[in-house]
């Protein structure tokens, strides 16, 4: 496993590879920034905004979305910020966190309690015409998402249950439905955070705490692999590079124990395995 972040960060998050740049960003949530890699060019920048990021986009007019504060940010390399919509009657007791765009280009991305452990947040999407709209509530810890392959379920994670739930998925309409149980992870060690999806509709899990990333199987609803991360707070995985079959695993700082010189890093394995193309968001 390879160290490829030039800096580590507290909170490091919600990696994309941009398809058409070949780039890896993610963003450092609490510093507020948006971090770009390019690997083949040994290139980084790194993009300051007022508040928090807590995910990113590519967008289909170019540069990046943005969850930041209480709205959605179009976010373009030289560092220009402009605000696209802000969300009415926020809840200050939330926060953005993760989220991503579906094939449409809607952005689904939910809340979190500022305090992780009352189920104050939600799950929202915002459309391509601007309409907000809350899907889920009775969250805490809105994390990771994934679509599977046909677009006909949505996987989903709500850190503090342990569990991966998975809903029926209407993509012309932008619904979701028949929420169930995919698997309950009570039983292993760390707590699930972001994910993503491969090609074979294999889930690739980060396990906050646990110090690795899990692959799960869609249709056994069983672990299949594990790939050991050598620090404990795992916070997100994508697959990018040649081919997407580089995993890249973000990490934190944040909630240790003791120091760590491994913790806050951005980590890359090549895997047995290919990713999906990320969508972009039509916003």
């Amino acid at each position: 496993m390879e160290k490829i972040s030039p800096y580590s960060g507290d909170l490091y998050e919600g990696p994309i590879w941009h398809p058409t740049e070949n780039v890896l960003y993610w963003v450092n949530i609490l510093a507020g920034t948006i971090h770009r890699l390019d690997l083949k060019k040994s290139t980084y920048l790194e993009i300051k905004l007022k508040d928090y990021v807590s995910s990113i986009s590519p967008r289909v007019t170019g540069g990046l979305i943005a969850t930041s504060d209480q709205g959605f940010y179009a976010v373009n390399l030289d560092g220009d910020v402009k605000e696209i919509y802000k969300v009415k009657d926020w809840d200050l007791r939330n926060r953005f966190n993760d989220g991503k765009c579906d094939a449409v280009g809607r952005y689904w991305v939910g809340t979190m309690n500022l305090e992780e452990k009352y189920p104050t947040a939600g799950f929202y999407v915002l459309d391509t015409n601007l309409s907000f709209r809350k899907v889920l509530d009775n969250v805490t810890i809105s994390n990771g998402l994934a679509w599977s392959s046909d677009n006909k379920t949505l996987y989903y994670i709500d850190t503090p249950t342990k569990k991966i739930f998975e809903f029926d998925f209407d993509l012309e309409k932008g619904r979701i439905s028949n929420k169930r149980t995919l698997i309950d992870l009570s039983s292993v060690q760390g707590s699930p955070d972001g994910m993503t999806i491969d090609s074979k509709d294999n889930l690739w899990v980060a396990l906050f705490g646990g110090g690795k990333v899990i692959k799960i199987d869609t249709k056994t609803k069983e672990i299949i692999d594990e790939i050991p991360v050598p620090t404990p707070n795992v916070t997100s995985v994508t697959f990018g590079g040649e081919n997407l079959s580089t995993l890249y695993i973000t990490t934190a700082k944040i909630h240790l124990a003791s120091p760590d010189e491994n913790a806050g890093y951005v980590y890359a394995e090549k895997v047995s395995a290919t990713g999906t193309k990320i969508n972009f968001c039509g916003i």
